[in-house]
């Protein structure tokens, strides 16, 4: 009897964390894609700062700070609206190298339309090639 329960509680546990949705890990470069078939690059680092570079990495486009928590992604950049203004946008993984992102807030219109309508999604790049 002893036995059974205890095995009914490990599989009660087990079947609980099955539902633990997974952290996910957005630092190092993303490849975007977008919707008039061009990309570019975005540089997340581990220090919550990032970049947006070209496709030939000549230039950067945007750069400043971000905050990622339970796919929650908040940003500011220098180029748009400046340190004052965060925006804040939901990442949708499509798998641990893939994501879609959608608007939650941000006031400040050019980064808004960048993101949302600009941008169909990011994909991980790794050894040169986009996941």
């Amino acid at each position: 009897m002893k036995r059974s329960i205890k095995s009914a509680a490990v599989f009660f546990a087990i079947l609980a964390l099955s539902f633990i949705p997974p952290k996910h890990n957005i630092v190092g470069r993303w490849k975007t894609f977008n919707n008039d078939g061009s990309f570019g690059f975005v540089d997340f680092n581990p220090d919550g700062t990032f970049k947006v570079i070209t496709a030939d990495g000549s230039q950067t486009l945007h750069h400043g700070n971000y905050k990622f928590k339970d796919d929650v992604f908040s940003i500011n950049d220098k180029e748009g609206c400046g340190d004052t203004y965060w925006g804040t946008y939901k990442f949708t993984f499509v798998s641990e190298d893939s994501f879609r992102v959608a608007l939650i807030k941000d006031t400040c219109t050019g980064r808004r339309t960048d993101i949302t309508t600009g941008n169909v999604g990011l994909s991980r790049y790794k050894n040169g090639v986009a996941n």
